[in-house]
């Protein structure tokens, strides 16, 4: 599975209109054993990035989620 991440990129002081970027994605995944494998893949390899981010002590990263109010948000915090 390959998310473009420049689509969702914003250099330092750049305009944000969000209502130009996508806000749904095509499912990457075929079926629950899938994605339950895709899921583990990524969640060991977003750990592994944000040891290196918080070993450097350099650079800052904004997570933004959009959502109903019941959509999960605070779980993520």
């Amino acid at each position: 599975m390959k998310i473009h991440s420049k689509k969702f990129r914003v250099r330092s002081g750049e305009k944000v209109k969000l209502k130009t970027w996508p806000t749904k994605l095509k499912p990457t995944y075929k079926s629950k054993k899938q994605y339950r494998k895709l899921l583990e893949e990524h969640v060991e390899e977003l750990s592994s990035r944000q040891r290196l981010l918080y070993a450097s002590g350099r650079y800052a990263l904004l997570l933004i989620f959009q959502g109903m109010d019941s959509a999960g948000k605070d779980g993520a915090i």
